[in-house]
């Protein structure tokens, strides 16, 4: 590693390393995901057993309980479907565009709803004048896939509670060139069990793409997510693997982060072999909200969060940072909360890849002063005072990055050393949803 000079007011550009609660920028960076949903189609193959044409002569598709074509009333009988369901059921979406008008909710357990692709069945929500979210899930053990959402003025999919929540195949994204009607996030689980993201893609979200919050034993793998404000966000959550993504053309790539007052803080998320490149977009955040903040060309950060391994990753293009790991008390300072412990301790980045970042800093990152490029490693210099030995277990450490450069932003004093991080960590084991 390269030890370059100190550049404090980088800083500043992570007072935004957390998740949030708009214009022709959004719009552009759709145009720059050129791979439009081709992850989250690879989900078509699967759906060739769903629904066909076979239900017109009364006859269900092979696999489903219930099979439900675009009407005239596409609210009532899609929700009506999903209340008719039995546990352990498949209800079958046919091929085109159903259009809602009000929240569409399932609480029932184990059923999966099923559509023909996520180009071919698509949930319109464009015209929907009540309800926070487009699908809202409060069972256990339900499966969405093959299918797309779009334009819900609130969250795409969201997931509360759950215990077991599969999203396969779903593509959820915002067309308006109006980013002010863009909800904040795509896929959205909450407190949550057994959480499995898989082929899916996002696009458009004003907050996050892919979002996963105080949850626990969480797989979020093969998917793509561009044209939001973040693309994937792993908050206050436990044992989380995160790999074979591609994350690019959003303002910040990967976040994996702890804040306060939240039910529980998280650890041990394993984040490898994604590609996370060229998140430059500018920031069509909600004004004045956290995330609005965050300056285009952000590859990943970490905020406070413990025990997590980054490795293998390729990082590349992004203009102001390629990775960021900062204390929530160096940039936001005291909490309430005192059972948060604000320092990001024990985590280990290695064998990644990391090429032509911080070349041209967006936002507040450009008032910097300094080197150029930016560095490709940032670390607030933070350690908890209250450690015994806060140079042993608890220590950050960077492994063999290649040609990465690193900078101790030293916002809590002390004297900046070459070898300071460079140590090895536990490997993560992957995640098996039991």
């Amino acid at each position: 590693m390269k030890n370059i000079a100190r550049i404090s007011i980088l800083a500043l550009l992570l007072v935004a390393a957390c998740g949030g609660d708009d214009d022709d920028a959004a719009n552009n960076g759709a145009n720059n995901g050129t791979n439009n949903g081709n992850n989250g189609n690879n989900g078509n193959n699967g759906a060739n057993n769903g629904p066909n044409n076979g239900a017109n002569n009364g006859v269900l598709p092979e696999g489903c309980d219930a099979f439900v074509a675009p009407s005239d009333d596409d609210q009532t009988a899609v929700q009506t479907a999903l209340i008719e369901a039995q546990d352990g059921q498949t209800v079958c979406l046919d091929e085109g565009t159903f259009t809602f008008h009000t929240e569409v909710s399932l609480s029932v357990d184990n059923v999966t709803v099923r559509g023909t692709g996520s180009d071919k069945t698509i949930l319109d929500f464009t015209t929907q004048d009540t309800g926070g979210n487009g699908v809202a899930i409060t069972s256990d053990g339900v499966t969405l896939e093959h299918l797309q959402v779009l334009n819900t003025p609130g969250d795409g999919i969201r997931a509360t509670d759950v215990d077991g929540i599969t999203f396969r195949g779903v593509f959820v994204t915002w067309d308006s060139e109006d980013a002010t009607k863009h909800g904040a996030y795509g896929l959205y689980p909450v407190g949550s069990l057994r959480v499995l993201v898989e082929d899916c893609v996002v696009s458009g979200a004003s907050d996050a793409g892919i979002y996963v919050g105080q949850s626990n034993q969480v797989i979020v793998r093969d998917s793509e997510a561009y044209a939001n404000v973040a693309g994937i966000e792993i908050e206050n959550t436990n044992d989380a693997d995160v790999y074979r993504n591609h994350s690019h053309d959003n303002t910040g790539g990967i976040a994996i982060f702890d804040l306060p007052e939240l039910a529980q803080q998280g650890t041990r998320s394993k984040v490898h072999d994604n590609l996370v490149e060229n998140n430059n977009l500018p920031n069509f955040g909600k004004p004045g909200s956290t995330v609005g903040q965050i300056p285009g060309g952000t590859g990943m950060f970490i905020l406070s969060s413990d025990n997590n391994e980054v490795h293998d990753n390729r990082v590349i293009g992004n203009e102001s940072v390629g990775l960021a790991i900062v204390s929530y008390a160096a940039i936001f300072g005291e909490t309430e909360d005192t059972e948060f412990e604000p320092y990001p301790e024990a985590n280990w980045i290695h064998d990644n890849t990391f090429e032509n970042n911080g070349t041209n800093p967006q936002g507040i990152a450009a008032a910097a002063t300094g080197e150029r490029p930016v560095p490709d490693i940032l670390w607030d210099g933070c350690i908890n005072p209250d450690l015994v030995n806060p140079t042993g277990a608890e220590r950050n450490c960077l492994g063999d990055n290649g040609d990465a450069t690193y900078l101790n932003l030293l916002l809590c004093g002390g004297e900046s050393e070459p070898d300071e991080l460079a140590c090895e960590g536990d490997p993560l084991p992957a995640i098996e949803l039991d």
